[in-house]
């Protein structure tokens, strides 16, 4: 098995993150095909978050080739209301690794470097939504401690 670097991504890799977020958007549609489209991604959303200091492309690589990404940020405070306990954290807004190149370890080398990156900056947690459908991310993320927090519902009319 090759070996897995992660690197913090730079605007040279947007063709490759681009790539990335094909194989995670077609997934999206057939997970939840009424809720999501094949679409082109904005460029411009992801070289704001390359170019931010607040967030992080990181990128799993193996024999010089990107095969997965997960792009964690900074979020902030949780919100300010009286019932709500003040905590510093942040979110793991996408994790996507090449269908071929999965159950290798790398989606959890992925995970382990953005608990880093957290835990770097000094953030008391990492938060995460995922879709139901999506039984093998929730069983990786389970296997690397995350749990449920809370729960979205929806009712279509």
């Amino acid at each position: 098995m090759a070996k897995t670097v992660i690197r913090v991504a730079t605007a040279a890799d947007l063709p490759a993150i681009l790539a990335l977020y094909r194989v995670l958007d077609e997934e999206l549609v057939d997970l939840q095909p009424d809720f999501f489209c094949a679409a082109p991604r904005e460029e411009e959303p992801l070289r704001q978050y390359i170019a931010s200091t607040d967030a992080d492309f990181l990128l799993a690589e193996q024999e010089g080739a990107v095969v997965g990404l997960a792009l964690v940020l900074y979020a902030g405070w949780t919100p300010e209301f009286s019932c709500v306990l003040p905590h510093r954290y942040a979110s793991l807004n996408d994790l996507v690794v090449l269908r071929e190149k999965r159950r290798q370890g790398i989606g959890s080398t992925l995970l382990a470097a953005a608990k880093r990156w957290a835990r770097d900056r000094r953030l008391e947690y990492l938060e995460l939504n995922v879709l139901s459908q999506n039984s093998e991310a929730i069983e990786l993320y389970e296997a690397h401690d995350f749990v449920e927090a809370t729960r979205t519902m929806r009712c279509m009319l």
